[in-house]
């Protein structure tokens, strides 16, 4: 009888102490869970004859339209997300001609190529060879005009 109160209580005990070891892990889950689910919306900024949309893309970057509000053409930068981007250029009612690519990795210069399928003859600007569908390659201190 001893024994067998011994066992249940070690059982107890570790079951307990499992629970506590475990726990955090779990909740760190759910916080996770509860981040990556959450909707998130689009920006807009406004200057003089400039807008900027934030478009959200993947689960935690985000996209650029650059818009000029005198000749309604723009600009997108890194457009992992291409069929989003053709929703915003849509909601907007201007004429995308540039893409600007930070650097090559796929969450950012993912998306070239199916942006150029899209919407063929966008100049895409980027650092190496390494950026997809580049036709402008740009190095530090460049500097260059983009008329979108």
């Amino acid at each position: 009888m001893l024994i067998k109160s011994l066992v249940g209580g070690a059982c107890t005990l570790i079951g307990a102490a499992t629970a506590l070891k475990f726990a955090p892990v779990e909740v760190k889950a759910q916080a996770a869970a509860r981040l990556h689910s959450t909707v998130r919306k689009s920006h807009l900024v406004q200057q003089a004859n400039m807008r900027v949309e934030l478009v959200p893309a993947l689960s935690d970057n985000y996209m650029y339209l650059l818009i000029d509000e005198d000749s309604k053409e723009a600009a997108i930068v890194d457009p992992v997300e291409p069929i989003k981007v053709v929703e915003a250029i849509r909601k907007h009612g201007v004429k995308l001609t540039t893409v600007l690519t930070t650097h090559h990795h796929w969450d950012h210069a993912g998306g070239n190529e199916k942006m150029v399928k899209l919407m063929p003859g966008l100049k895409v600007y980027g650092g190496d060879d390494r950026v997809d569908a580049i036709t402008k390659k740009v190095s530090h201190s460049n500097s260059f005009k983009v008329k979108p």
